[in-house]
């Protein structure tokens, strides 16, 4: 046999590694998860858009019991308590798992692409958790700029993924700055966050088994989500670098350089152990 072969099986073996045992658990658990999000999503539903503190915190709640589904620990590092008065906050972006694994830990409004808005059920819970929804061309950067500015302003907690895209897992992607015009010579305070996959069923991720996690390319979604839940337990680190306040930067373009090389030199110091 190629050895090509049996070195990548050999690092596909935590996807197949999966007891009898494991999936009965899994069914339980997916019953609970399914009971229990169906009054979550009716209360937040019908009450959120009256009590503010209803949308935020069963959104929370909603992305932990969804991590609790899928095995999902979420190492944190740094000081989360700084990370809570901040207004915007930076992520590298690998996976849609990326989602519940931040919205797990503050009551965030994530920026996505206006197509997300029409993905079925998917769309439905990105419209229940107040997702700002953009188009990502220069001909929208004004519209841009207001919907997450006016977001800011009324105090809410916003999370773009400066990329633009997911990446393959083993790499941070370029940022673009276009999303930072909302805070450039504004006051207001920007965690950056750097978001690692670190093992998975207690292997270390190595570059052939971030791709497994990432979801990047013209990946369908449906089978990598199949994949997904049978990688169990996931683990993943958090890396809450110490907030900076925008206004101290000229233009967006030092503030997203700035940004970047955080981000960039604490992912490739990790990958590099």
């Amino acid at each position: 046999m190629d050895k090509h072969v049996i070195k990548q099986n050999s690092y596909t073996n935590p996807i197949d590694d999966l007891t009898f045992l494991d999936h009965l658990i899994f069914n339980f658990k997916l019953l609970f998860f399914i009971f229990s999000t169906i009054p979550l999503i009716s209360i937040s539903f019908f009450l959120g858009n009256f009590v503010k503190p209803i949308k935020n915190y069963l959104s929370i709640f909603f992305h932990k019991l969804l991590l609790w589904l899928l095995s999902v620990k979420v190492e944190t590092e740094g000081h989360i308590d700084k990370a809570k008065d901040c207004n915007l906050f930076v992520s590298n972006h690998v996976s849609y798992l990326d989602i519940p694994i931040l919205g797990s830990n503050f009551p965030l409004r994530f920026v996505a692409k206006s197509e997300v808005a029409s993905w079925n059920f998917f769309g439905f819970l990105a419209k229940l958790a107040r997702t700002i929804f953009i188009k990502r061309n220069r001909h929208d950067t004004i519209s841009q700029k207001n919907k997450i500015k006016k977001a800011l302003l009324l105090k809410e907690q916003v999370l773009i993924f400066p990329e633009g895209t997911t990446s393959d897992g083993n790499r941070v992607l370029g940022f673009k700055s276009s999303l930072l015009s909302a805070v450039e010579k504004e006051d207001f305070l920007i965690q950056p966050i750097t978001l690692l996959y670190s093992e998975i069923n207690g292997i270390p991720v190595n570059r052939w088994l971030r791709p497994v996690i990432a979801w990047y390319g013209d990946m369908e979604l449906q089978p990598h989500l199949s994949t997904l839940v049978s990688l169990r337990p996931i683990k993943v680190r958090l890396i809450l670098s110490d907030p900076v306040n925008s206004k101290l930067f000229s233009n967006r373009k030092d503030l997203n350089n700035f940004l970047e090389k955080i981000i960039k030199t604490n992912y490739y110091s990790v990958l590099s152990k």
